[in-house]
């Protein structure tokens, strides 16, 4: 139950473009109706983060990012008997934190397209984070993940067994979802498909483990770095490719998945093209001859986001006569409530290798040394530790194991 009182945590507060992210004591509200306190054990840093950071993506400063996390419940904002979504949480409670917020009763949610909610929720319009002085501060993509604690709307969390590795299971707020949600969500792929996943880190790897599952065959992942590629190979690629080398051994110098990237698809798979390529990445090269790839019916599936001003030539008469499709895939067109839990139940059956795409641990104050490592491209997912360690934790082996393992973006 909330005490009606608000905390001061320690943020990491983000106050522009090229301006280094320093760490600040801030005021967190406490939370109201349908929302809940949470200690946060563990969050990811994903690129959309730095797109922000970066300038690619357009926003209001000053802001505390982060938004794939995982944490216990401090403080629920009204009695559990009160409010039937409450019902399920207690305090204390193991949970996973989505960005997804969804108030159940709009059209969209109603059928089901969580990401594409449009109701009133009281968070959309006030941020709980104010700075030292008083001053608003934004809640980054609705959960400020890179704090120490975060208020966040009950539809935005998912109670984890208690077996689970936090650090591992960080991922599921976002990177994973993503990934394998546009493999069995957005692009619906099925036993026997060809799927291509261009870009390897942690939304591709999280792709190339879905349609594993989903009995897809061959599975090839394109990226660049050598790493990447050979960390595909480990998680359920059956081939992979470098976007950048040309048919005689060289480099195209292009960066693009196009021209011997057929020839690479129709090899593997014995004379025909792709059913569905997935674009991971948000690196507009990653996008470039990427239609080319798919054999007639095929589905280009757009998960990567890009710049805004980055754009597709393709002529509708051709995707017609050829039956392809171009889909959008916000977030996996996840289903929180659904997905999040198949996805727990793969991870504890050991079919989906969360702590192995946990390439390093940082802490809140070393926050920027996992910034740079993500720019660099060092890493499939690199999670930052908020309050230093995970109290608690079951097993810290899985994480330690992935913190040293190879790296790869």
């Amino acid at each position: 139950m909330s005490t009606g009182r608000g905390v001061t945590i320690r943020a990491a507060v983000s106050r522009g473009v090229g301006i280094p992210t320093d760490i600040e004591n801030v005021h967190l509200a406490a939370p109201g109706p349908g929302e809940v306190r949470v200690e946060v054990e563990a969050c990811a840093v994903c690129h959309s983060d730095l797109s922000y950071l970066d300038g690619t993506w357009a926003t209001d400063f000053p802001l505390v990012l982060g938004h794939e996390a995982t944490g216990r419940i401090l403080e629920i904002g009204v009695e559990p008997e009160a409010d039937d979504e409450l019902i399920d949480l207690s305090v204390g409670d193991p949970v996973v934190i989505s960005l997804i917020r969804t108030c159940g009763n709009c059209r969209a949610c109603l059928r089901g397209h969580d990401v594409a909610c449009t109701g009133d929720i009281a968070l959309n319009d006030t941020s709980p984070l104010t700075d030292a002085g008083g001053a608003p501060l934004i809640q980054g993509l609705a959960v400020g993940g890179f704090a120490t604690q975060v208020v966040v709307d009950r539809s935005q969390v998912v109670p984890l067994p208690a077996d689970v590795d936090l650090v591992a299971a960080s991922l599921l707020g976002c990177g994973v979802l993503t990934g394998s949600g546009a493999v069995t969500n957005t692009a619906q792929v099925a036993a026997g498909d060809t799927v291509v996943v261009v870009g390897c880190g942690g939304v591709g790897i999280g792709a190339i483990q879905a349609a594993r599952l989903a009995g897809a065959h061959p599975i090839v992942a394109v990226d660049p770095a050598v790493d990447k590629r050979d960390a595909a190979l480990g998680f359920g690629a059956t081939h992979t490719a470098d976007p950048t080398a040309d048919p005689t051994g060289g480099s195209t110098g292009g960066g693009h998945p196009g021209g011997h990237l057929a020839a690479v698809i129709t090899e593997a798979t014995g004379g025909h093209l792709a059913d569905h390529v997935l674009v991971t990445t948000g690196a507009p090269a990653a996008l470039d001859g990427a239609i080319d790839l798919l054999a007639p019916m095929g589905q280009l599936v757009i998960v990567g986001m890009a710049g805004d001003d980055v754009t597709i030539d393709v002529a509708p008469s051709w995707l017609a006569a050829a039956n392809k499709s171009i889909l959008g895939s916000k977030m996996g067109t996840a289903r929180v409530a659904v997905d999040v839990p198949a996805l727990i139940d793969h991870h504890r059956a050991g079919r989906l290798d969360l702590a192995g795409m946990v390439s390093s641990t940082h802490t809140l104050d070393d926050i920027q040394d996992a910034f740079d490592e993500v720019w660099r491209g060092d890493v499939v997912r690199t999670v930052v530790l908020p309050n230093g360690t995970v109290t608690g934790n079951p097993t810290t082996a899985a994480a330690s194991t992935a913190a040293g393992g190879p790296a790869a973006c």
